[in-house]
């Protein structure tokens, strides 16, 4: 059996021998001009836009169907365009029709739920839009706003889930308003709508929505509106319309908006995830350092304030103005040349061109605030074709990671491709020995990447998230504290004091089912015993397939800011990560709910009508001899 190891040997071996043979071997024969290198394909043709003030916005590849795309506008027009067949573009929806009640609706942005082709998932046919509209006083309950903002806010920034009937029909029934946030004018809309493109079902940042407001000149001093990125999760609550996640930076600050994830960001372009598992952004923005203004691409990990201070780490300034769209990190196959680069779209004197640029971070930018950047773009394609003669060309990439072209003036979205190698390889001389060094370096690679796609498998799993997290918790023996404990291990990992628990909830999934603290509201009672029971009821009923997730977390916050991730239950499809069965874990949470809100929320903790057998007690006394991991399906042969 091939492993890790094993293949890593390989490997070494490999490249002994062809260093040994390199070492030998002519000169190589000229390679073509990049220039030639690249080639367009047509993919599509958008229906052409009348009217000056009528602009394209984003455009998406269909999920799980490579033959159309989503296309939508600022007047809130979503089209869907059929690849290689212009006639076959048809408005899938007017959302400014649909919110004809919404004075001076304009679209800002749009976004797909990662779930949006999963059937059975939640997020399925769903995705989100950012509009701006005239502020109505009886929306006033539910609008997020600087209280310390002393002048008019006569605007809403809101972001709208909708969903997709079987049809492909969008109404009124189905639409649910997320968030709304006061801004001062109608060009404050929200500019970006984006979920972590690489996070995973399983992970606890899992479609988490992250959404850009834009600096606004007069309240720049305020966080809010001083160029800021906001984090939530668009799942409706029992209480609300969608819930702040718990390690958001200033989730328990009161100073701060608790959504708020990084600000004092300037005037921001764009926002992506440049590295696979990480949450690191990369921020596009113009940002002013002793009164001289520059755009910037700066890493941000959450909670960073460049109010005061500008970003300590950054790979790229410049004098030049970065469009929107117009940056990304090319991961396809069509084009090996720039695989895994951060790519830049600019117009230098009349001609588009795409640079790469490194990713590595630069020196410190308060040393030295006049420094034009760390990387140097490097031009990898002047692009002289004719189609591509516009004022408006952006970036994009399909549901592949494939590049797009899209030509917002004449509306022709163009594929990119690398010319194929033979011809390339054509061009050389042949001979026995390059034959066997490309034979060599081919069977190098296929080594290379099964090590590191079963590397990224491992680490990705379901099974690695368990061994991550805390996998089981027990009060302690004089029942004043609580015992975390790691997957396997009979000894106390982590302690703290019921005391200390400023928080506590449980989820189920990426929903928020219980909130336990010390305010009057999140006690508990036998009412919420019940509700509670009758949810996790409704969701065993759900049917299990494959790929689905079923998981039971609790997250523990503390006064000392110290934040506990117990995943308590976690099903994949028919198999069972976690030890105990559903409603066994079930019971479990009932418990823990009666004994957490008991210590921190006596006065709002009604006297328990029914008591259950289960009784919580050190995790040391329980039996930790197998760790039930077989597929249901299997164990249910020998019933």
């Amino acid at each position: 059996m091939l492993t890790v190891k094993n293949i890593y040997s390989s490997i070494l071996f490999l490249v002994l021998v062809l260093f040994a043979r390199t070492s030998i071997a002519k000169e190589p024969a000229a390679v073509p001009q990049q220039q030639e290198l690249f080639l367009l394909q047509q993919m599509a043709k958008a229906p052409s836009l009348d009217g000056a003030q009528k602009k394209w916005l984003e455009l998406f590849e269909q999920p799980g169907n490579s033959q159309h795309y989503f296309l939508t506008n600022k007047q809130g027009q979503i089209f869907q365009l059929e690849q290689d067949n212009p006639n076959s573009t048809r408005l899938l929806v007017d959302l400014k029709q649909l919110a004809a009640n919404a004075p001076e609706f304009q679209l800002s942005a749009l976004s797909l739920h990662p779930n949006f082709s999963q059937q059975g998932q939640i997020g399925f046919n769903t995705f989100y839009t950012a509009h701006i509209e005239s502020h109505a006083n009886e929306r006033q309950s539910h609008r997020i706003f600087d209280a310390n903002v002393n002048k008019a806010l006569p605007f809403d920034a809101v972001v709208t889930e909708w969903k997709l009937s079987q049809n492909s029909q969008v109404n009124n029934t189905n639409r649910r308003e997320i968030i709304r946030i006061a801004v001062p004018t109608a060009e404050s809309a929200i500019n970006q709508l984006s979920f972590n493109p690489y996070s995973k079902s399983w992970h606890e940042d899992f479609a988490q929505l992250y959404l850009s407001l834009p600096e606004s000149p007069e309240l720049k001093q305020r966080p809010l509106y001083s160029g800021a990125i906001l984090r939530v999760h668009p799942e409706q609550t029992a209480t609300a319309s969608y819930s702040t996640p718990y390690n958001n930076p200033y989730y328990a600050n009161p100073q701060y908006e608790k959504t708020l994830y990084v600000f004092g960001i300037g005037n921001i372009k764009q926002f992506l995830w440049p590295e696979k598992h990480s949450t690191r952004l990369l921020i596009s923005h113009r940002y002013s350092v002793n009164n001289s203004s520059k755009h910037w691409l700066s890493y941000s990990d959450g909670g960073d304030n460049w109010q005061q201070s500008p970003p300590k780490e950054f790979i790229y300034q410049t004098t030049e103005t970065i469009s929107a769209n117009n940056l990304l990190v090319y991961r396809g196959q069509n084009v090996p040349l720039l695989r895994n680069k951060l790519l830049l779209l600019t117009n230098q004197d009349q001609a588009w061109q795409i640079s790469s640029l490194r990713l590595e971070t630069s020196i410190d930018a308060t040393s030295k605030p006049d420094h034009e950047g760390a990387s140097k773009s490097t031009l990898e394609w002047l692009l002289q074709h004719q189609s591509l003669t516009t004022k408006e060309l952006t970036l994009h990439r399909d549901n592949r990671g494939e590049l797009l072209l899209f030509n917002e003036d004449d509306g022709t979205i163009f594929q990119v491709f690398q010319q194929d190698k033979d011809q390339v390889l054509a061009s050389a001389p042949s001979s026995s020995s390059s034959m066997m060094n490309f034979l060599l370096i081919v069977i190098l690679v296929l080594l290379l990447a099964y090590a590191l796609y079963r590397s990224k498998i491992y680490q990705n799993s379901a099974k690695a998230f368990v061994r991550r997290e805390f996998s089981a918790l027990a009060v302690t023996s004089d029942m004043s504290g609580l015992n975390f404990f790691k997957r396997h291990q009979h000894e106390v990992d982590k302690s703290i004091l019921l005391s200390d628990i400023k928080q506590c909830q449980f989820m189920l999934g990426n929903l928020v089912v219980m909130t336990i603290n010390s305010t009057h509201r999140y006690g508990f009672s036998n009412l919420h015993e019940q509700e509670l029971r009758e949810i996790f009821h409704t969701e065993h009923i759900d049917k299990m397939v494959d790929g689905k997730i079923r998981r039971i977390n609790v997250l523990i916050n503390t006064y000392q800011k110290n934040n506990y991730i117990v995943c308590l239950y976690l099903r994949k499809g028919s198999d069972r990560i976690t030890k105990k069965s559903y409603f066994d874990v079930v019971d479990d949470v009932i418990d823990w709910c009666w004994l957490i809100s008991g210590k921190i929320n006596p006065q709002h903790t009604e006297m328990r009508c029914i008591q259950t057998e289960n009784v919580i007690t050190d995790l040391g006394n329980a039996d930790h001899k197998m760790h039930d991991d077989t597929p249901l399906h299997l164990s249910l042969i020998h019933i």
